[in-house]
């Protein structure tokens, strides 16, 4: 095996301009890796300065009313992980600024796609892009030369005669070029973490990426040698290689996203905005209550503290009523906002399962995953943002009800020091052990595509005829 890998490599070495590719392909590679760090740290930088503006305006507005602060509101911003440097994934199409503010749950806003030029909108250059097209295309082609060149030079005849088995030989030519293909993603990688800095959730996700290119490149190399093997003639098998690239690139991926939007289809932005409006329409709004609500909360309320008017309430009755019409709008926000999420998760869903003849599909999930810039991570951060925004809210409310002002007394107003006393939204990532459990299904899929392809070169007979 080890005389296998090294004439491998020398052969490889001694293709006319090989070297000079190779650089070139590295260069690319640390290139697109220290740009995509340099954006993440002036993107990084720019939204810390954002945020300690804001903060700064939130603890300077002085003596204000309550819930006139609850409309004031914050916005929050959607912290890009380190590794968006290595995979985008789709964060240059969603936004990352939210605002956070009372009665109402925003979407996010100021993507790249919505305010760069029409080329901006196709994504930028990421190593990830030159790591899931670029190298294992030319591994494709390396692998298929290879088999062709045993052929054409009749050494595979020789070898057979000396008694090594032609499993062998081809186990010896996939690991001569898993090993370069692996070493451009792990150097990708090595040089991000060293610009960032070492730690063990970034370390975690790395190895992540690590294992997903390991088993894609070793699946596509696998692949090459057993299909050139299969077949007597080179052009048929080039053929074959590049037609299946390109239905896995290309066509297999838009007509899994299809079917999923076709079967699981997301609402029109238009028609999800008007049903949560009239939803939320006959439910108690804090400004224009309903008789019928307000009676009962009402009701409820005077009972509790046996007086018989608002006015005998040694309360704010108004501060009550904004929290109840904070509840009911978030009853409204978790039914329409919890389907779209769901039908969000069954299309990612449906699109891994699907990509079981499409392994490419799987390495993009794992890369976009292990990156956090996948759809899990979207909501993830939106559902956390939320949480945050109901606790805003209610504790503004609540001091707006138990703060010592009565009922309609809305010229009543809190020091700065209570503003000062509500912490800012601070976002933690999942866990990788949720990344995990939510990347299994590619994992498991390109697990079994090695598992096939290993059964099938220890089956292949070589095609030794004359070409």
């Amino acid at each position: 095996m080890k005389s296998i890998l090294f004439t491998e490599w020398k052969n490889l070495l001694r293709t006319p301009g090989m070297l000079w590719a190779l650089l070139v392909l590295l260069g690319a590679l640390v290139f697109t890796a220290w740009a995509g760090l340099e954006e993440y740290r002036v993107i990084s930088r720019l939204e810390g300065e954002a945020k300690t503006h804001l903060r700064q305006q939130w603890e300077s507005m002085g003596p204000s009313n309550p819930h006139s602060a609850a409309h004031y509101g914050t916005y929050v911003f959607k912290k890009n992980h380190a590794l968006t440097a290595f995979d985008e994934g789709v964060n240059g199409y969603v936004g990352r600024t939210l605002y956070l503010e009372g009665h109402r749950q925003n979407e996010l806003v100021q993507s790249d796609a919505a305010q760069g030029d029409l080329i901006s909108r196709f994504g930028k250059l990421r190593p990830a892009l030159i790591l899931q097209i670029i190298v294992p295309l030319l591994l494709l082609l390396f692998a298929f030369q290879s088999v062709r060149g045993e052929r054409d030079g009749d050494r595979v005849r020789l070898l057979l005669v000396q008694g090594v088995p032609y499993s062998k030989i081809l186990f010896g030519k996939l690991w001569s070029l898993w090993i370069p293909g692996l070493f451009f993603a792990l150097l990708t990688l090595a040089v991000q973490m060293t610009l960032l800095g070492f730690s063990a959730p970034i370390f975690g996700r790395a190895a992540l990426l690590a294992l997903g290119y390991g088993l894609f490149y070793w699946i596509v190399i696998a692949l090459a040698l057993w299909l050139s093997s299969k077949t007597e003639k080179s052009y048929t098998a080039l053929s074959w290689l590049l037609g299946i690239w390109i239905v896995w690139v290309i066509f297999y991926p838009k007509i899994t996203y299809s079917i999923a939007g076709i079967l699981y289809p997301l609402p029109d932005r238009v028609e999800f905005s008007a049903s949560m409006k009239a939803d939320r329409s006959e439910l108690l709004d804090g400004h224009n209550p309903e008789e019928e609500a307000l009676k009962s909360l009402e009701d409820s309320v005077l009972q509790a503290y046996g007086v018989s008017t608002k006015e005998e309430l040694p309360i704010n009755f108004d501060g009550l009523l904004m929290q109840a019409d904070e509840e009911f709008g978030n009853r409204v926000w978790d039914k329409h906002f919890g389907e779209l999420y769901n039908q969000m998760q069954k299309q990612k869903s449906l699109v891994q399962w699907a990509s079981l003849p499409n392994p490419f599909g799987n390495l993009q999930s794992l890369s976009m995953g292990a990156s956090g810039t996948d759809n899990f991570h979207q909501v993830d951060f939106l559902q956390e943002a939320e949480s945050y925004r109901r606790v805003f809210i209610r504790t503004l409310n609540e001091r707006h009800a138990f703060g010592g002002s009565r009922t309609g007394d809305w010229g009543y107003q809190e020091d700065q020091e209570f503003f000062n006393s509500i912490v800012d939204f601070q976002y933690a990532e999942p866990t990788f052990f949720s990344l995990i459990r939510q990347q299994l299904p590619s994992l498991i899929l390109l697990f079994v595509w090695m598992g096939v392809l290993v059964v099938g070169i220890n089956k292949v007979e070589p095609k030794i005829s004359a070409q």
